[in-house]
């Protein structure tokens, strides 16, 4: 199994002195940010005035918000900067550590794909990724990145943007191929409002009735074959899973075994954020991203255990 570093370890490799080096551009970063935005909110504020005191209100209130929300925007932008170069520090010395890759940017494949034509993912207009891990865990491929994805809802005033998903998409690319298409949920999760059954992809998924009640309690399954469903989804597995979510502080847990293929996905909100303008949590954040990394292997490991008919 994969040998996980602990804080200290990395932190004595030269991530110390590289995190130490960047003290002052944190500070700096941290006031410009904060100056701006600050800038921003007075100038709005008097952007909104004196167009109010010639009567034009609409306008003014036009006018201020797009003044605010630009000097926002741009404060936003110098903290994303600095949080960036921080993560290729702080991500990039795990991601040597493991053998693996790191990239702040994201690009998905085939796999989000199929996660979404198997109801893994909402419907979306727009998606932004990041935080890429990509590599090999104990001779399995596996691809992780965040996601987000948004949609437009409303008309006129009422237009707003949604978060339909945010959270981690995962993959793990296996030599051989599963017999049949499993899909599991969390408990809760229906395919239909009237049976047990629905077409996805061409494949009709039919409800497989697990042996163990404590299973049966935390998650639905379903599937194409009901021999290897059961074989694959085991209480061992199920242990995993929530796992997983905890390491993770997720919810609503989805796997798909398909082809080759095991996709994850979990809502977690923004994940592997290592960094933060402030030096104190440093140690906490590098620590929680190793141990999400833990859980991932701890899985894989329980999957490649288990011998493959």
């Amino acid at each position: 199994m994969i040998a996980l570093p602990d804080v200290d370890t990395l932190m004595a490799g030269g991530l110390q002195d590289r995190l130490d080096s960047l003290i002052a551009d944190r500070a700096k970063a941290k006031e410009k940010m904060i100056w701006t935005g600050a800038g921003g909110i007075v100038s709005a504020i008097l952007v909104g005035f004196i167009f109010y005191t010639f009567g034009l209100e609409e306008i003014g209130y036009f006018a201020a918000s797009v003044v605010g929300g630009g000097a926002l925007a741009w404060a936003s932008n110098i903290r994303q900067k600095m949080i960036d170069s921080l993560k290729r520090e702080m991500n990039g010395a795990l991601a040597r550590s493991l053998q693996v890759d790191y990239s702040v940017s994201a690009f998905s494949g085939q796999e989000f794909e199929v996660a979404h034509t198997y109801g893994l993912l909402p419907t979306f207009d727009d998606k932004y990724l990041q935080d890429q891990w990509h590599g090999s865990i104990d001779g399995t491929d596996f691809l992780l990145y965040e996601a987000k994805l948004t949609e437009e809802q409303g008309s006129g005033k009422n237009r707003r943007t949604v978060t339909k998903f945010e959270g981690v998409v995962l993959r793990f690319q296996f030599t051989r191929p599963f017999l049949g298409t499993t899909l599991v949920r969390r408990d809760g999760f229906k395919i239909t409002l009237f049976g047990d059954s629905k077409s996805y992809g061409g494949q009709m998924l039919e409800r497989i009735k697990m042996v163990d009640p404590g299973f049966e309690d935390a998650f639905d399954v379903y599937g194409t074959d009901q021999v290897e469903a059961r074989y694959l989804v085991h209480p061992a597995y199920c242990e995993r899973l929530i796992e997983m979510e905890q390491e993770f502080e997720g919810d609503k847990l989805a796997a798909l075994f398909h082809g080759g293929d095991l996709i994850v996905t979990l809502h977690t909100g923004n994940m592997f954020e290592s960094a933060t303008l402030s030096p104190k949590r440093d140690r906490e954040l590098l620590g929680k991203t190793i141990a999400q990394f833990g859980s991932i292997t701890k899985l894989v490991k329980l999957l490649n255990e288990r011998p493959r008919h």
